[in-house]
């Protein structure tokens, strides 16, 4: 053999070697998540209390699905999850695709494992809140700097509103916000007032033109602003945590009311509520609850949410105490692979299944 046709032939078998070994290597590459399950029917909800809230990214079969953390809202306490491979039935967390139960490999946030989550404070800056204004706004401060410390990609927006929407900061860093609500001669409620930000002019006029007909104090058309106008990273948690002391007024033609907000944002984000108004939370502003003067906490309960019941001058507000940081901490991200690389078009369900506390979310995914 000739040494012509003996290098032709070496160059062949290596070309087969590493190819063959790249591929092996791809294949390697998810053998960490469990095989789909055979004949493993996922529970049926009955209490739904809970709403998983995720998001999704592909990378190749792979699917990674950042799955924010949940409370139940029994023990107040957030909910640990668990994929049991050799039992899946076991398992307290279920991901379907088109109808077939996934393999799931659980993996919860930590400094190893970094998840995105963009977090913004809707805040009521009407007079009525000159009493817990500061101690909101400290609060706040508190929160964002735990919160960028607890092994989360965290970033920060915040809207003001009385009525319209009067103040904005888009997403930025947590020592970015603690200066916005601590600007020079800007106290009380007035800290979430005024657009700031590189983009403030952009925010200012948005705002101007966003739910003309909306008077009354209403966090739901202030979510729905920072929904569509901030700039949300693709693959984070989306978090708001609102502030009031009065009921959600929806516009003249209720076009702006909390069912309008949910079914925008269900499984998208969850808001979580802060409420220091009456004591008497059976009533609403002008004497009782109607489609005009909504609870404010609704917002929570429709998108798996907590609340938290705060005194009118919010002096026992711990911030970093509510549940919404334990939820955080304890988000997960969810991973199985796709499958069929010829289907672009997918119903991908998420149950979640305690003994106190369940339910389910279903998204149209394409990946």
């Amino acid at each position: 053999m000739s040494k012509k046709l003996l290098l032709i032939l070496l160059v062949v078998m290596s070309l087969i070697f590493f190819g063959c070994d790249k591929a092996e290597d791809d294949d390697n590459s998810n053998k960490d998540i469990p095989a789909d399950p055979v004949n493993v029917t996922p529970p049926n909800p009955t209490k739904n209390n809970v709403q998983p809230t995720a998001t999704f990214q592909a990378q190749g079969e792979r699917i990674k699905l950042n799955l924010q953390g949940l409370v139940d809202p029994n023990t107040l306490q957030p909910i640990t999850l668990f994929y049991n491979a050799s039992n899946p039935s076991g398992s307290n967390i279920f991901v379907t695709q088109n109808g077939v139960t996934k393999g799931l490999l659980l993996t919860k946030v930590s400094t190893g494992n970094v998840l995105k989550a963009d977090v913004v404070f809707t805040v009521d800056n009407s007079g009525s809140m000159w009493e817990e204004a500061d101690v909101v706004a400290n609060n706040i401060v508190s929160f964002a700097q735990a919160l960028a410390a607890s092994g989360l990609d965290v970033q920060f927006g915040c809207v003001g509103y009385d009525g319209p929407v009067n103040g904005a900061l888009n997403m930025t860093t947590s020592a970015s916000l603690s200066t916005y609500l601590n600007r020079t001669d800007y106290t009380g409620t007035f800290r979430t007032f005024g657009f700031e930000g590189p983009d403030a002019t952009t925010l200012q006029n948005s705002a101007s033109g966003f739910a003309p007909g909306v008077w009354g104090e209403n966090g739901a058309m202030a979510v729905l602003y920072a929904h569509q106008y901030f700039a949300w990273r693709a693959g984070a948690s989306r978090v708001f945590i609102n502030f009031t002391d009065e009921s959600t007024q929806p516009a003249s033609d209720l076009s702006f009311n909390t069912a309008q907000m949910c079914n925008t944002i269900g499984g998208l984000a969850t808001v979580h509520t802060v409420y220091s108004g009456p004591a008497d939370t059976t009533r609403g502003l002008n004497g009782a609850w109607s489609d005009r003067h909504e609870r404010p906490w609704l917002m929570s309960d429709c998108t798996g949410g907590t609340k938290k019941f705060i005194a009118q001058d919010a002096s026992d507000l711990v911030l970093t105490d509510l549940p919404v940081v334990g939820a955080l901490s304890n988000s997960y991200l969810v991973e199985y692979l796709k499958g069929s690389s010829e289907v672009q078009d997918w119903l991908v369900k998420i149950i979640i299944f305690t003994s106190t506390a369940d339910g389910s979310t279903t998204y149209s995914v394409k990946y």
